[in-house]
């Protein structure tokens, strides 16, 4: 069987012309990305090509409709690639510049197998946020995402009795907006015995996995916030 010349990286809203036969206004397109004569990618996203499903299909020698599920197969894993560097980037960017023994700290404590296996935590938090920016900043199925410590937003997170997050908010901007959101927020603890803490993530999901980590990776979280804020 003849190894194919393209693998489907996701679904692209960015392009609306087939790089193929040069139809334009479509919905959507596939980003291909070329291989070479083992299988391999073979390039970067400059070299990316993006089809419509009716030129991908016949470029891959599929159905549409295969074409379509695989790339939003393909979207879908980028996608969580996507909130996995959100959450590294969330959690070790604020310990980047740290003390190495706060940085030990918080690795190890989320890590606890690597404790005393030889690996050292300042490397690998450099390759995680490495990685995680990366990936952020790959442009092969649409612009590049937030991955900066300046583009981290502010999450009132609610906590119930019982220490489980049920509810997140995003800070306003509006100096007013905010002193509203944290009144009806400290009454609503008070009510219920729960607790609530603010934390800044790049989004949501990983303010989520800020707030429920150590004390120490919180309270770096809100130096750096207050430092890149001012």
């Amino acid at each position: 069987m003849p190894i194919p010349k393209w693998t489907i990286k996701g679904i692209v809203d960015d392009y609306d012309t087939c790089g193929c036969c040069g139809r334009r206004g479509l919905k959507r397109t596939v980003a291909l990305m070329p291989l070479d004569a083992d299988g391999n990618e073979d390039g970067t996203a400059e070299d990316v090509a993006y089809y419509g499903t009716s030129c991908a299909a016949t470029a891959l020698g599929w159905s549409q409709g295969k074409v379509t599920d695989t790339a939003r197969a393909a979207q879908a894993q980028q996608e969580q690639r996507d909130a996995y560097a959100r959450r590294m980037i969330s959690i070790y960017a604020p310990i980047e510049f740290a003390p190495i023994r706060d940085k030990a700290r918080v690795y190890y404590g989320r890590n606890h197998g690597q404790r005393h296996t030889g690996v050292k935590a300042t490397e690998e938090v450099a390759k995680l946020l490495a990685k995680a920016r990366a990936q952020l900043a790959d442009t092969t199925t649409g612009a590049a995402r937030p991955s900066r410590i300046e583009d981290f937003r502010r999450y009132l997170m609610l906590f119930s009795r019982e220490g489980h997050i049920y509810r997140v908010e995003q800070v306003p901007d509006d100096e007013a907006e905010r002193q509203a959101q944290d009144s009806a927020a400290q009454r609503h603890t008070e009510r219920t015995g729960g607790s609530l803490v603010v934390v800044a993530a790049l989004d949501a999901e990983s303010a989520r996995d800020v707030a429920y980590a150590d004390d120490l990776t919180r309270m770096w979280n809100a130096h750096t916030w207050q430092a890149t804020h001012g």
